[in-house]
């Protein structure tokens, strides 16, 4: 109705970023209208010198980050990508993305939009959710049938999910790019991820309100739905998981929040973290057993990626403890952690230091378990494996399958 008139200059992609993260369902007309504002005000202001390219670069990072797809976003980047031209910005790659209609929520700028948004959030632990979590007992199941268009397909499934982005964009994986989706496993390279349906899980509501307002936008006019997502605890949707019609593919936990670090000197540790690796971790030792029932059962895989070293030792011990999992040799296996330290910043990060000092003889994150490149395609990174590329932080990944897999080692 105001044609901008509120809503000047670069606060129409402000906007739309707040109404997506707070959770905003469906309106696709409302989101179009904003959409229609900013294309006015590019067309109107774009050209000015004061109106500098990191402004129209936050522009479409921001509507990018919405998850919104449409023929008007189309309109926008293209517009975008004309006032860039002109103002001689250095990126010419970007800019090509942004005529060819290729710039979206899977680029790195809105993810990391995403991730300065959820690295503000208050870790939530299971202590802080009023929820039933002896999964055995809970009064309401997923009904996996009202979830999807099909129960039947494969299932990926997203623990700890966060803002659900690797789950979103995986999906978004259209059959003409599943030649050119490239993935260091071969175990991986089988997916077949546009066939598949997927679900996440996360403990803090407001990120799975943006999680699921995304799906609706995508979904308004396409009933054949594939994207779910749950606030609930893991080892809940995990025993749900038993009642899935269709065969489990690929279990994932992206950079689960760490549990605090505890030495002889520090006892109590980060209060914001989950208490111990016993108390409060998301990977419990029954989290591990259900997982090892569930890839048995669907010879599927399990990726487990994070940057705490530690981390990752003490999840894949736990998990190859179940007696029933086996690691899959790495194309590109970590040779030396500690020159990876060295290549990504000179030395270990503070928290490795302590862990090290404190456990004289622990097990490194090196060797063929361990892979040095990302295991999942591009369009599955999750905003804080973005963040992580762009600090030259060092990230610790495997992959896990069941024993009985058909697939064989290499």
């Amino acid at each position: 109705m105001t044609w901008g008139s509120d809503l000047r200059g670069t606060t129409s992609a402000d906007a739309a970023f707040q109404l997506a993260l707070s959770g905003v369902k469906g309106n696709a007309f409302l989101f179009e209208a904003i959409i229609r504002i900013a294309i006015h005000e590019l067309k109107r202001i774009g050209d000015r010198s004061s109106f500098q390219s990191k402004y129209i670069l936050q522009m479409v990072e921001k509507f990018a980050a919405c998850g919104i797809t449409s023929t008007s976003m189309l309109e926008l980047y293209a517009d975008a990508a004309e006032c860039l031209q002109k103002k001689g910005y250095h990126d010419e790659e970007l800019i090509a993305s942004l005529r060819s209609g290729s710039f979206g929520l899977h680029s790195d700028r809105p993810l990391l939009w995403l991730w300065r948004f959820s690295a503000r959030q208050k870790k939530i632990v299971l202590a802080d959710v009023d929820v039933d979590v002896d999964a055995n007992n809970s009064s309401e199941r997923i009904s996996w049938i009202n979830c999807f268009g099909d129960a039947s397909k494969g299932l990926v499934v997203d623990i700890g999910c966060g803002l659900g982005v690797s789950l979103l964009n995986l999906s978004k994986i259209s059959s003409d790019e599943q030649h050119h989706v490239t993935v260091d496993s071969k175990d991986l390279a089988l997916m077949k991820w546009d066939d598949y349906n997927y679900v996440g899980a996360d403990l803090n509501r407001q990120l799975i309100d943006y999680a699921n307002g995304v799906v609706s936008r995508r979904n308004e006019s396409n009933p054949k739905k594939r994207v779910e997502f749950f606030c609930i605890p893991a080892l809940q949707l995990l025993s749900d998981l038993k009642s899935y019609p269709g065969k489990i593919e690929l279990i994932t936990i992206h950079f689960p929040s760490p549990f605090r670090l505890q030495t002889a000197s520090k006892k109590k540790g980060n209060a914001q973290l989950p208490q111990s690796s016993t108390v409060g971790f998301m990977i419990s030792s029954d989290v591990a057993m259900i997982i090892a029932q569930l890839l048995n059962e669907g010879l599927g895989s399990l990726v487990i990626q994070t940057q705490c070293e530690d981390v990752a030792v003490y999840a894949k011990t736990l998990l190859l403890d179940t007696g029933s999992l086996e690691c899959v040799q790495c194309v590109a296996p970590v040779e030396d952690v500690d020159a990876r330290y060295r290549e990504n910043g000179g030395i270990a990060p503070k928290r490795v230091q302590e862990w090290l000092n404190y456990n004289l003889d622990a097990e490194r994150a090196e060797g063929k378990c361990w892979s040095s490149i990302p295991l999942m395609p591009t369009f599955g990174k999750p905003e804080t494996e973005v963040n992580c590329e762009f600090q030259n932080t060092v990230v610790h990944r495997c992959l896990i399958r069941s024993k009985s897999t058909l697939f064989g080692n290499y």
